[in-house]
C-alpha cells in the first residue's frame, strides 16, 4: 500500500499559524535572497518582514560582509557574505557573492562610512573654484536612498580638509553624520607635499537622521584631519588618526555620538619615519592600528580594553614581499579589513587593490576579488579608486527617517 504523501497546503498552513515572534526569529536565521523569497509566501508574512521588529531583530543576528566597488564604476557594486570555516583548502573559498547592485542615482560617490546596514555615500560638487558636497545614505538591501539637505559650507578643494564619519549612537540609537571641516594656509612647494603653516577656520557639523537640519559643535582647533580615512565606528564613538598641529604628534580623536563632545587618547608607539603609514580599523570589536611604514613589515595593533592606553598590543606582524606595495616608488597604506578563524587576513593596499595574508604559508598574496586584471586599473572609470569595508546586511528602510526625502534605485 502506497503512502499518502504530506499535503503542502498543510506545511503552508502550519507556518501561517506561528506566533509573529517565532516566525521573525526562523526567518531572521535565512540568507539575504532567502528572506527576499519569504516575502513573496503571502501579504502577511510581507507585512510582518517589513516591521521594526523584525528588522531588529535580523539587524541583532546579522552577520557582517564585504562590500567593494569601484567610486566610478556606477553598476558593479558587489556585497559578498563570509565562509569563515577552519579547513577550506584555498582563500577564495571564503566568499560568497550576495548581491551586486549600482548606484546611478548619486553616480560618480565615494563611499564614506557604514552603519547597520546603512552606507553614507560623497559626490563632490563644484561651482568654478569652489566646492560643496552632496551626502547619500542608502541601503542597498531595500533599495532605498535619501539625499541629506546642503551644509552651507563651499570650500576650495586645495585649501581645505573635509573628514567624514557615520555612526549610531549608543543609548538614543540616533544616526548621525559628522562633518569636520578646516581651511589652511599653507606653501606650496614643488615635488613636495604643502607645507600647513596654519589654519584659519575650523567647523564641525552633525547631522541627524530625520531631522532635516545640520548642527554646529564644537571641535578642537589644535589638530589636523587625514581627508584620506573615515570615521571608525565602534562602541558608539567615531575615531580618526589626527596630527596635533602644534607638536607634531599623532593621536586618536574621539566623537561620542551621544553627548556630541570630542576627546582623544594616545596610539601605540609607531615608526618614526618622514611618510607614516598609518591606518584606523576595526577587527574582532577592537579598535586597531595598522603601521605599514617599515620597509619589510606591516604591523597591526590591537586595543584590548577599549579607551586603555596601556592595552595596546601588538597583534600580528606581517613580512612585506619586495615590490608588493609598491607603486610608481612610492608606499601606501594599508588598510586590514578582516581576521578570519584560520588566521587569513584580508586587507586593501590604498583604494587600489586587495591582498591577503596566508597564516599557513605566511605570505601576503593579491587577490583580485573584484575580477579587475591589474591592466584595467588604468581604465578612466576606475581612477578615482576602490572600496572595500566590512558591511552588516540589513532589512533598516530609511523610511523609518521622518522628514526625509525618500528615493530608489
Amino acid at each position: 500500500m502506497r503512502k499518502r504523501g504530506r499535503n503542502p497546503k498543510l506545511k503552508l498552513q502550519f507556518f501561517r499559524n506561528l506566533p509573529p515572534e517565532i516566525i521573525i526569529d526562523i526567518v531572521s536565521r535565512l540568507p539575504i535572497r532567502s528572506i527576499g523569497a519569504c516575502k513573496c509566501v503571502c501579504k502577511s508574512w510581507r507585512n510582518l518582514l517589513h516591521t521594526r521588529e523584525f528588522t531588529d531583530f535580523h539587524l541583532s543576528k546579522s552577520v557582517p560582509a564585504l562590500f567593494i566597488g569601484y567610486d566610478s564604476d556606477l553598476k558593479n557594486y558587489k556585497i559578498f557574505e563570509f565562509d569563515d570555516e577552519l579547513g577550506l583548502e584555498s582563500h577564495d573559498l571564503h566568499y560568497n557573492q550576495i548581491i551586486k547592485f549600482d548606484s546611478t542615482g548619486f553616480e560618480r560617490s565615494e563611499l564614506k562610512g557604514s552603519s547597520n546596514g546603512l552606507f553614507l555615500f560623497l559626490k563632490r560638487k563644484n561651482n568654478t573654484e569652489l566646492h560643496f558636497d552632496s551626502l547619500f545614505v542608502c541601503n542597498p538591501i531595500t533599495r532605498e536612498y535619501i539625499a541629506l539637505p546642503q551644509d552651507g559650507i563651499f570650500y576650495c578643494y586645495f585649501s581645505a580638509t573635509v573628514a567624514y564619519g557615520f555612526g549610531v549612537s549608543k543609548m538614543t540609537a540616533q544616526y548621525k553624520v559628522v562633518k569636520i571641516f578646516h581651511s589652511y594656509i599653507c606653501e606650496h612647494k614643488y615635488h613636495q607635499t604643502d607645507e600647513i603653516l596654519g589654519s584659519t577656520r575650523y567647523l564641525c557639523m552633525v547631522y541627524t537622521l530625520g531631522t532635516g537640519v545640520w548642527r554646529s559643535v564644537a571641535v578642537d582647533a589644535c589638530v589636523l584631519y587625514d581627508t584620506q580615512s573615515n570615521g571608525v565606528s565602534l562602541n558608539g564613538n567615531l575615531h580618526w588618526l589626527v596630527e596635533e598641529a602644534l607638536v607634531d604628534f599623532d593621536c586618536i580623536s574621539c566623537f561620542d555620538l551621544e553627548t556630541e563632545t570630542f576627546s582623544a587618547f594616545a596610539p601605540p608607539p609607531l615608526t618614526v619615519s618622514r611618510k607614516v603609514l598609518v591606518s584606523l580599523v576595526v577587527l574582532k570589536d577592537c579598535l586597531c592600528v595598522c603601521d605599514s611604514t617599515p620597509a619589510d613589515e606591516i604591523v597591526i595593533w590591537s586595543m584590548k580594553d577599549y579607551g586603555d592606553e596601556k592595552s595596546w598590543t601588538k597583534e600580528f606582524v606581517l613580512t612585506k614581499i619586495p615590490d608588493l606595495f609598491v607603486d610608481h616608488d612610492e608606499y601606501w597604506t594599508i588598510y586590514p579589513i578582516k581576521v578570519f578563524n584560520d588566521g587569513d587576513i584580508l586587507m586593501a593596499w590604498h583604494d587600489l587593490r586587495t591582498y591577503y595574508y596566508s597564516n599557513k604559508t605566511k605570505v601576503i598574496t593579491e587577490f583580485d576579488l573584484f575580477e579587475v586584471e591589474r591592466d584595467d586599473l588604468e581604465r578612466p572609470e576606475l581612477e578615482d579608486g576602490m572600496s572595500a569595508v566590512l558591511y552588516t546586511p540589513s532589512f533598516l528602510s530609511v523610511r523609518r527617517f521622518p522628514e526625509e526625502s525618500i528615493s530608489t534605485f
